[in-house]
C-alpha cells in the first residue's frame, strides 16, 4: 500500500511540475510590478532601530506559472520572502567570522521558516526575535488558512486589526509546540479581493478570495510579518499598504 501511495505522490508531483510554464511578458510585468513595490516598501521602511537585509528571495527573471486550476494564474516558483536583521547582529557576526581561521569559516544562517517548529534555548529564541524579523508574501492564494495542524501551525489566539487598504488584517499568536519553543507572533495582512466572512469547519478557519474569471497575475497577496507584536505594529503603521494594493490587478 505504501509503495502504491509513494508512486501516486511521485506521479502527482511530476504532473504538477509539467503544468508549469515560463511566464509571458505580461505575466512577468504584473509580477515584477508587485515585487518591486514590496521591495520599495519593506527593504527601506523598518521598525525602530537599525536594520539591514539579511536574505531576500523572489522569482524576477525566472518566473514560472500555471493556469491549470480555476482559470486564473498561479505561481509555480517561490514567493517573495525577506529577512531583516539588526546592524548590531550583523557587525557581531562579521567580527566573529573575522577571528576564525579561513578553513573553519561557515557563515551561520539565521533564517527560520515561519512554519518551522524547533527546539532551542528559550532565551536564544527571544533574543533572535529582537534581532531579526521576516516578511513572507504569498500571491494568488486559493484561500488563507488561519491554522494548519499538519504543519504544526496551531493558533493560540487571534484578533482583527485595522490596516488601510486591507479587507482583512490579523494579529496571530501561535501556540508553543516542542519543549523550548515559544509561540511565534505573526501579523497577517490580506490585500486584493477577499471575502471578509471566514468559512469555519471545526478548527479549520479559511478566508477565501474573489477571483475574476480568467484573472491574471497578481490579484491577491497575503503578507505575513513574523516579529514581536510591538515591532510588527511599528512596521504596519509605516508601510503604505494602499500603494501595494494599487499594483495588484483589479
Amino acid at each position: 500500500m505504501k509503495l502504491l501511495l509513494t508512486a501516486f505522490l511521485i506521479g502527482l508531483s511530476l504532473s504538477i511540475q509539467a503544468q508549469c510554464r515560463p511566464a509571458t511578458a505580461a505575466e512577468n510585468q504584473a509580477y515584477e510590478r508587485v515585487v518591486k513595490e514590496l521591495q520599495r516598501q519593506f527593504t527601506t521602511i523598518t521598525p525602530e532601530g537599525n536594520w539591514k537585509v539579511f536574505d531576500e528571495k523572489h522569482s524576477m527573471g525566472n518566473l514560472e506559472v500555471t493556469s491549470e486550476w480555476g482559470g486564473f494564474v498561479h505561481l509555480c516558483t517561490d514567493r517573495y520572502d525577506l529577512t531583516m536583521e539588526s546592524t548590531e547582529l550583523m557587525a557581531a557576526r562579521k567580527a566573529e567570522l573575522d577571528t576564525m581561521k579561513p578553513d573553519s569559516i561557515t557563515p551561520p544562517s539565521l533564517y527560520v521558516h515561519r512554519d518551522t517548529m524547533y527546539q532551542e534555548n528559550p532565551k536564544a529564541i527571544a533574543q533572535r526575535a529582537k534581532d531579526t524579523y521576516s516578511v513572507s508574501v504569498e500571491m494568488n492564494l486559493g484561500n488563507y488558512r488561519l491554522q494548519d495542524i499538519e504543519s504544526a501551525r496551531i493558533v493560540e489566539n487571534v484578533q482583527n486589526i485595522s490596516v488601510p487598504g486591507s479587507p482583512i488584517a490579523l494579529e496571530v499568536r501561535l501556540k508553543p509546540d516542542l519543549k523550548g519553543a515559544i509561540g511565534r507572533q505573526e501579523t497577517v495582512i490580506l490585500l486584493g479581493g477577499w471575502n471578509t466572512t471566514p468559512i469555519k469547519k471545526g478548527q479549520d478557519t479559511r478566508y477565501q478570495p474573489k477571483f475574476k474569471k480568467g484573472g491574471k497575475l497578481v490579484e491577491n497577496i497575503v503578507v505575513t510579518i513574523t516579529a514581536p507584536a510591538e515591532m510588527a505594529r511599528q512596521l504596519v503603521a509605516k508601510i503604505d499598504w494602499k500603494a501595494i494594493d494599487a499594483v495588484l490587478l483589479k
